[in-house]
């Protein structure tokens, strides 16, 4: 998938686990399958800070690449959910947990912005999802 830049191709939705769903099918974009590759695209969630849980992309796509995009959201912004992926400046908003699941990821370049939390929370980057 290759767009016009962060700025003029934004893919969004409002799901959230606030509004009937669960953190998986909160998902703007699920990405499944191999060699998926993003460019220059944004994946937002704007279901907002009160909604709980609201993925803008879950991504369980092997050998999956993510250049130039960014991914815009609160809680649980970006589920890289399973198998290898790997991100290139890249901007990354969230507030709890913005990055998490069981993947095995590399960042390169990212950039991670920490928004302001409700009352009450605290930011926290990462929350891996591994058993073992």
């Amino acid at each position: 998938m290759v767009g016009d830049g962060v700025r003029n191709t934004i893919i969004t939705s409002g799901h959230s686990v606030g509004g009937g769903y669960t953190t998986y099918n909160s998902a703007t974009a699920g990405i499944d399958g191999f060699h998926f590759l993003a460019r220059d695209i944004t994946f937002s969630n704007t279901a907002g800070p009160l909604k709980g849980q609201a993925v803008a992309l879950r991504s369980a796509s092997d050998f999956s690449v993510f250049y130039r995009c960014a991914f815009q959201g609160y809680q649980d912004t970006l589920f890289v959910h399973s198998q290898r992926q790997f991100y290139r400046e890249c901007y990354i908003y969230g507030t709890i947990d913005s990055i998490f699941g069981n993947a095995a990821v590399v960042f390169q370049n990212c950039i991670i912005l920490v928004r302001r939390p409700l009352k009450g929370q605290a930011n926290v980057i990462t929350a891996q999802g591994r058993n073992s």
